[in-house]
C-alpha cells in the first residue's frame, strides 16, 4: 500500500510539472550529502543537533594536524526504523608511500524532523577511536638511507659527519638578526640577500641553517670570525657523503633535506624533514636508496588554544581529555630501509682521474670503461666543468679519433690496413680546402697505407676518399662501433650522433669527425671498447642492470674489421703521436689521437682528443679547450693506463 501511494504521488507530481514536488527523503539523500561533506570536511547547509558552524570548527581543528591528507568518506548503507536512522559510512585514506590505503567503517545517528533530517555529530563519526578534545596528528619516520658502493661493494657514499652553520635568533632583535645574517652570509661567501630573507622568514625563536659543511671545509673557515657573530650556532650532524666534496659528484649526485617545492612537486611522496637525492644516482634512484617512510596517524590531545573546550561534544557527562595524555594510534606503518645501489666505478682509478684533471683550466672528462663487460671503471670531469656531467652529456666533434668509424667504413669498401692513399697537404672539396694539422710529418706525405694515415692523423687521406664512402655507410661503420646506440644507464647520456643526411663538404668533415659528427667522452669510450672487444660494447653503470642496449643502424662490426683497427692503432704508439704509450709494462697499448676545430677565432680554437686502450682497460680523455690531442690530452691518458694496470 505505501508503495502504491508513493507510486501514486510521483505520478502526481509529474503532472504537475515534475519541480513543483518531490519524493520525501528515506535518509539516503541526506546520508550522501553527509558521506560528500566528510570527504570535502566541508559541512554545508547540512543540519545538525548542534550549530553547524561548531561542526564546522571541529572538521577544520581535525584536518589541520594531519593537511593536506584526508579520507574519501562513501555510504555504506542506510537503515531506518520509524523517525530515526543508522547511517554506515565507510572511510578510504590514501596515504603516500603506503600500498595499501586505510580503510574503515564508521556510523552516524539520524533523527527525522518533518521531511528532512537531524544529523547527531559526535568525533567518532570521523574515527571510532577518536574522541571529543582530540585531535589528528600525522608524523613520520625514515629508515636508514642506503649507501652507493662502488665495484668491489664498499661505500661510496655513506654517513659522514657534518655541520650546519647557522643563526639561533633567540634573544635576537630584529635588526640584529638581520646584522648577524649579514656578518655570517659575508662569512661563509653564501648569498647574503637570500640568507638574510630566509631568517627574517622565520620565527622569533629559531634556529635558522645557513651552510652544510663537511668536517675538511668547515676546519677551513675563519674560527674567531664566526664565533664573533651573535647568535652563531653551530650543530654537529651525518649525512650521506662521498669520500670529498668533487669526488664524482655529476654521477653521484648529492642528498638535501626536502625543500618546499620538492615537497611539491612529489604529490604528497616527499614531506617536510625527508633526506631526497639531488642530481646523479642519488635522485634517479631516490626511492631505492630511501626506501619507504613509515607513517603514523595518531589521536592527540588538542592544544588549549584551539578551542578544544568549546566543542559541540563537550557535553557535561564527558569528561576533558587529558593534555598530557599519551598519543592514541590510530594507523600506522613502519619504515622500510633502502637498499644500496651498486655501480661499477672503481674508487682508486675514480681518485686517480679525477687527480689527473684537476689542473686542466677547461672543461674536461676522463671515461674508464671495461671492453669485455662495458662496466665504466671511473668517469671524471675536471673542476672547469663546474658540476656538468661532461663525461657523459657533453656534445662535441670527435675529431680525429672518429677516423677510426671511417677506417672501418673504408675497409666494407675494400680497403684494408695496407691500402694505399694519397697524403697531400692540401684536399680541395667544393672550394674548401682541408688542410694536415700543422707540423705535420714530411714524410708521411705521399702515397701511403691507411696504417701511416692512421698513425700520423693524415686529414688530407681521409677527405680524399669521401667521394667512395656515402654519408649513410660513414653513419653505419660508426654505429657498429657503438656510437649512437640507445642505452639506459640509469642517468641521462649522450652516446653520440652521425647525420646521414651531410652531402658535400659537410661530407667530407665528417670523414675526420668534424662537420654535424658530435659525440661525448662516454661514447668514444664506447667506441675504443667496441674496438678491443670486437662488437659493439655497451657501456654499464650500475651493477647487474640491464640497459637494453640498441645498437644504431648498420651491420654488426666483425672480428677481422676489429683486429684491422687494432693493428692501425698500435701504430699510434709504435710510430704516430703517442709513442709515450710505448713503455706501459703489461699487454700493448693501442690509441688515436684527436684534434676538432671549433668557433671562429683565427687560427681556430681546438678540443684534445685521446683514446686509448691497453688490455681489458679502455680509455677516453677529452679537454674542451686544449692543444693537440697527443701534448694535452696524451698524457692524462697515460697516467689513467699506467693507473688502471696498478
Amino acid at each position: 500500500m505505501i508503495r502504491r501511494v508513493a507510486v501514486l504521488l510521483l505520478a502526481f507530481c509529474l503532472v504537475l510539472g515534475g519541480a513543483a514536488c518531490s519524493a520525501p527523503d528515506d535518509g539516503s539523500s541526506t546520508a550522501d550529502a553527509l558521506a560528500k561533506a566528510l570527504t570535502g570536511h566541508t559541512v554545508g547547509d547540512l543540519s545538525f543537533n548542534v550549530p553547524s558552524a561548531d561542526v564546522q570548527k571541529e572538521l577544520t581543528e581535525l584536518s589541520k594536524g594531519i593537511d593536506p591528507l584526508w579520507p574519501t568518506v562513501t555510504v555504506g548503507e542506510v537503515v531506518v526504523q520509524e523517525n530515526s536512522a543508522r547511517v554506515s559510512l565507510n572511510y578510504s585514506w590514501k596515504i603516500p608511500n603506503v600500498e595499501k590505503a586505510w580503510t574503515y567503517s564508521t556510523g552516524a545517528d539520524m533523527t527525522r524532523s518533518g521531511d528532512s533530517w537531524t544529523i547527531a555529530w559526535t568525533p567518532e563519526m570521523v574515527q571510532p577511536k577518536l574522541a571529543a578534545g582530540e585531535r589528528l596528528k600525522i608524523s613520520t619516520t625514515y629508515g636508514q638511507r642506503a649507501g652507493i658502493l662502488s665495484a668491489d661493494g664498499q661505500a661510496i657514499v655513506k654517513d659522514r659527519p657534518v655541520h650546519i652553520v647557522g643563526l639561533n635568533k633567540e634573544g635576537l632583535s630584529d635588526a640584529q638578526a638581520e646584522a648577524s645574517a649579514k656578518e655570517l652570509a659575508a662569512a661563509l661567501g653564501i648569498d647574503e640577500a637570500g640568507y638574510v630573507a630566509k631568517v627574517k622568514g622565520y620565527g622569533p625563536v629559531a634556529f635558522v641553517d645557513a651552510i652544510t659543511l663537511r668536517e675538511d671545509a668547515f676546519k677551513e673557515l675563519d674560527q674567531s670570525r664566526i664565533k664573533g657573530i651573535k647568535g652563531i650556532l653551530v650543530t654537529d650532524g651525518t649525512l650521506p657523503l662521498a669520500p670529498s666534496r668533487t669526488f664524482a659528484s655529476a654521477i653521484l649526485g648529492t642528498v638535501h633535506e626536502a625543500t618546499a617545492e620538492d615537497i611539491e612537486k612529489s604529490e604528497g611522496k616527499v614531506v617536510a624533514g625527508q633526506i631526497v637525492g639531488s642530481g646523479g644516482l642519488q635522485q634517479s634512484f631516490d626511492a631505492q636508496l630511501s626506501g619507504t617512510p613509515g607513517v603514523t596517524i595518531s589521536a592527540i590531545p588538542a592544544p588549549a588554544s584551539s578551542g578544544a573546550t568549546d566543542s559541540p561534544t563537550a557535553a557535561a557527562e564527558t569528561p576533558a581529555v587529558d593534555p598530557n595524555a599519551p598519543a592514541k594510534v590510530l594507523f600506522a606503518v613502519d619504515p622500510t630501509d633502502g637498499k644500496d645501489l651498486k655501480t661499477t666505478l672503481v674508487q682508486a682509478l675514480q681518485s686517480s682521474a679525477e687527480g689527473a684533471l684537476a689542473g686542466v683550466k677547461s672543461p674536461s672528462s676522463v671515461v674508464v670503461m671495461r671492453p669485455s663487460t662495458g662496466a665504466i671503471l671511473a668517469a671524471a670531469n675536471g673542476p672547469d666543468s663546474n658540476g656538468y656531467n661532461t663525461a657523459f652529456l657533453g656534445q662535441y666533434a670527435p675529431g680525429s679519433t672518429f677516423k677510426i668509424a671511417t677506417s672501418l667504413g673504408l675497409f666494407r669498401t675494400g680497403l684494408n690496413p695496407g691500402s694505399t692513399v694519397p697524403c697531400t697537404q692540401e684536399f680541395t672539396v667544393d672550394g674548401k680546402k682541408f688542410l694536415n694539422a700543422p707540423g705535420y710529418a714530411a714524410d708521411a706525405t705521399g702515397d701511403i697505407s691507411l696504417t701511416t694515415a692512421i698513425a700520423h692523423s693524415c686529414n688530407t687521406a681521409f677527405v680524399s676518399q669521401f667521394e667512395k664512402l656515402p654519408q649513410d655507410k660513414l653513419a653505419d661503420a660508426a654505429g657498429a662501433l657503438g656510437i649512437g646506440m640507445e642505452n639506459d644507464l640509469g642517468l641521462d647520456a649522450y652516446m653520440g650522433n652521425v647525420p646521414r643526411d651531410s652531402a658535400g663538404t659537410e661530407h667530407a668533415a665528417s670523414m675526420i669527425g668534424q662537420g654535424k659528427v658530435q659525440a661525448s667522452p662516454l661514447a668514444m669510450a664506447a667506441m675504443m671498447s667496441s674496438v678491443v672487444k670486437g662488437s659493439a660494447a655497451a657501456p654499464v653503470l650500475i651493477d647487474g642492470r640491464e640497459g637494453k642496449a640498441k645498437p644504431a643502424e648498420g651491420a654488426a662490426l666483425t672480428a677481422k674489421e676489429a683486429g684491422d683497427l687494432r693493428t692501425m692503432m698500435r701504430a699510434v704508439v709504435t710510430d704516430g703521436y703517442l709513442t709515450i704509450l710505448g713503455d706501459l709494462p703489461g699487454a700493448e697499448a693501442i690509441a688515436k689521437t684527436g684534434t676538432a676545430e671549433y668557433g671562429t677565432d683565427n687560427p681556430p680554437r681546438t678540443h684534445s682528443w685521446v683514446i686509448a686502450a691497453q688490455g681489458d682497460v679502455a680509455v677516453a680523455v677529452f679537454v674542451e679547450d686544449g692543444d693537440l690531442g697527443a701534448v694535452t690530452a696524451g698524457p692524462i691518458a697515460r697516467a689513467m693506463l699506467a693507473a688502471a694496470a696498478g
